[in-house]
């Protein structure tokens, strides 16, 4: 069994244009298993939220690896977007929640 954290990341304010981002976040994923390997099918982030790296195929029993998301806003306003990992364990399907917000940049005076 899968078990992330956190559940929901909340990006904050990211001017949107020229190529700016956020900084990164991470999220754990855990194999709760004592003996099972678990295999990923999946592991994907949708909206603006490109994953900056990621786990493996496989993660072993009672192991850990940690996915890097960031927010590259393509638009002015609220985005929302989750991360989803789906594998052949248990609770195949698990996600995590995205949000973040474009903003304009300031104008010069």
């Amino acid at each position: 069994m899968l078990e992330v954290s956190p559940h929901k990341i909340d990006f904050g304010k990211v001017v949107f244009g020229n190529n700016a981002v956020s900084k990164p976040h991470q999220v754990t994923i855990l194999n709760k298993s004592k003996t099972t390997p678990v295999t990923f099918s999946s592991i994907a982030a949708s909206g603006d939220f490109p994953t900056v790296n990621g786990c493996g195929v496989t993660i072993v029993a009672k192991g850990k690896c940690v996915v890097t998301l960031r927010f590259k806003p393509t638009g002015l306003g609220k985005s929302i977007g989750t991360l989803t990992i789906n594998s052949y364990a248990s609770n195949s399907a698990v996600s995590v929640a995205l949000t973040g917000n474009g903003v304009a940049p300031k104008k010069k005076k």
